[in-house]
Order: structure tokens, then C-alpha cells, then sequence
């Protein structure tokens, strides 16, 4: 029996046993059977995955492709059922069990499709996938997701995403950005598109992170840990988790960043565009906090904590230069 084979028959086996337990009256034998079959560990998981998917389903249920799908496991299960009546005196799950079989196998299937999502700009979505995985998606984000019975891989195309991840030990949740891969069993992190890498950000959990073109690929993050694969030397390195993650709440923490900094984090979330032309407040360290698409509010930051003053200009455009008496070129 090859390994995929395998594991089809634990999970239809597992498919069973969720809707022989979920009866409203369940035989004491099949209670003792079902906790021998499920002493075996790769049983247990299978179960638990099975159980998942319903909780799954629960969101999913007015989705018409589930609904077909269902409606196609349904009609299987109840020719199943004509055939094995024929052969035992055997009971087998009709009605609202039958319903929670034929949707656990059709979340199953339907976990095979590739799904894309994305935000405009300014725009923050959170996304729950099929296994109850959640995905926050940043500004300008996109990602594709495909799910299937032996693997869970996400590929962040551009942007950013944080990622809490529904524990899965026979299922490995990998997200891609460029060249690296991080990979998660049950955990939270933020990942975020950096040129042919990515910034990655440890939460919560233990993370495995690997750049493909590296000769040293392979990182272990702990939480409050983070590191940049394209850097020229990657070292993994400590921060605060929450500031690096305030975005998912609605809001951006500078704590350290140079003035620069700040300004290219503040336009990813507005059309409306900073230009610093200010080269004496540029590498100035700056702290503070401030909502995503603030832009007004950031500016009026600057000018009362620096001596620059700030102009719109007929493009949209916010230009902060330094004030006149700091820069006699400056009418």
C-alpha cells in the first residue's frame, strides 16, 4: 500500500467514524471500537482533521461549489449505503449524519482548489482558509492558496500577510515569497515580500525558514525573533513582534526607525504621497504611532517636532523640505 493510499483510507475511515459518533444514539460497541482504531496516532490526526473541516464547513456552507460538492458526496454515500444494506444488517449514517459525512468529504475535495486573494491600496482583509488557517492581508497584498490532503502552500506574490496557522502535524503550512520558504505547523507570523526574499516575523510558535539560493538555507525562529533573507549576510534578529505586527490592528508603531523609514511605511497605504526633501531630519530616529492612512496627521508630526515646514503640491503630492531659515534656498 503506497503512502497516499494510506492516508485516502484514514481519512474516509475517520470520515465514518465522525458521523457514526455524531448519531443521537451511538452503540457502546462502536464507542470501544472507535477508541482502539483511534490508539493508533496517525488515526487520532486524521480524526482531528476530519473534525476541523466540519467546524470548517460551518463557514463554507453557502458556498455553491460545497454545495454541489456535497450534494455529489451525499448521493455517493447513500449508493454506498443501498450496496452495504445488500450485503450486512450493518446501520449506516442517514439524514443529518449522512449530511456531515458528505461534508466532510466535500471540503476534502474542495481543499484541492487553488484560491488567489488580494487588497488594494489602503486596504486590510483577513481571509479564513478551508483547514481554519486565518490570513490578514496587508496593503497591496495578493496571495494563492492551495490546499490539499498532504500539504498547505501559500504564495505571498506581493505585499504582506500575517499568518495564524491551524496546527496540522500531517500537513505542513508553507508560505512562499521569491526564493523563501517559510514553514509552520501551528503558529502565528507576519511575513512580508522584501525584492527576491522576505521579512519574516515570529509571533507565536517555532518557524523554519529557508532561502532556496543560499548556501546556509535553513533558520528556526522564536518568538519576538525576525530575519531578512535578502540581506547580504541574513542573521536572525530580536524585536518587538508587536510593533512589527501593529498593521493588523489598523496601525503603524515607529519605535527607532529613521524619519525615511517611516515616510516609505506611511505611503504604502495612501495615494496621497510624502516626498521628504529634507536630507538634515532623513536619518533621524523617530517614534510614534500613528493609524494606517494618516497621512495628514504623520506630516503634521514632523513639522511640529522638526524644523521643516510641509506643501501639497498640483500633483497630490506632500513635499517636506526644511524650514526657510534652516535653508536659505527655501524663499
Amino acid at each position: 500500500m503506497t503512502a497516499d493510499t494510506d492516508l485516502d483510507l484514514r481519512r474516509r475511515e475517520a470520515a465514518s467514524w465522525f458521523a457514526t459518533l455524531n448519531q443521537k444514539r451511538v452503540a457502546a460497541a462502536d464507542v470501544t471500537a472507535f477508541s482502539q482504531w483511534r490508539r493508533n496516532p496517525e488515526n487520532a490526526e486524521a480524526y482531528a482533521r476530519i473534525e476541523s473541516m466540519w467546524e470548517a464547513a460551518g463557514t463554507l456552507k453557502g458556498d455553491a461549489d460545497i454545495a454541489a460538492l456535497t450534494e455529489g458526496a451525499r448521493a455517493r454515500a447513500d449508493v454506498s449505503r443501498r450496496a452495504r444494506s445488500r450485503l450486512s444488517k450493518a446501520f449506516l449514517p442517514i439524514g443529518a449524519v449522512a449530511t456531515a459525512l458528505a461534508l466532510a468529504v466535500g471540503v476534502t475535495f474542495w481543499m484541492a482548489r487553488d484560491e488567489s486573494y488580494e487588497t488594494g491600496l489602503g486596504e486590510r482583509r483577513m481571509v479564513v482558509l478551508a483547514d481554519g488557517s486565518r490570513v490578514t492581508l496587508d496593503t497591496d497584498s495578493r496571495i494563492r492558496v492551495s490546499l490539499t490532503g498532504h500539504r498547505r502552500a501559500v504564495e505571498l506574490a506581493a505585499g504582506q500577510a500575517f499568518f495564524e496557522v491551524k496546527g496540522d502535524r500531517t500537513r505542513p503550512f508553507v508560505v512562499s515569497a521569491g526564493g523563501t520558504d517559510v514553514t509552520a505547523v501551528g503558529t502565528r507570523f507576519d511575513v512580508r515580500r522584501s525584492g527576491g526574499g522576505a521579512q519574516v516575523t515570529l509571533v507565536e510558535g517555532k518557524v523554519d525558514v529557508r532561502d532556496r539560493s543560499s548556501p546556509s538555507p535553513r533558520w528556526s525562529l522564536t518568538p519576538g525573533q525576525q530575519i531578512v533573507t535578502t540581506e547580504r549576510r541574513p542573521e536572525v534578529r530580536a524585536v518587538d513582534a508587536g510593533s512589527e505586527t501593529s498593521w493588523t490592528t489598523g496601525r503603524l508603531i515607529f519605535a527607532g526607525d529613521t524619519v525615511q523609514a517611516a515616510v516609505s511605511e506611511v505611503n504604502r497605504y495612501s495615494r496621497v504621497k510624502v516626498v521628504l526633501q529634507a536630507p538634515g531630519i532623513s536619518d533621524i530616529a523617530v517614534s510614534g504611532a500613528f493609524n494606517t492612512g494618516d497621512v495628514e496627521g504623520f506630516v503634521s508630526a514632523l513639522t511640529q517636532l522638526y524644523p521643516v515646514v510641509a506643501e501639497r503640491t498640483p500633483a497630490g503630492e506632500i513635499v517636506v523640505r526644511d524650514a526657510p531659515a534652516n535653508n536659505p534656498a527655501v524663499p
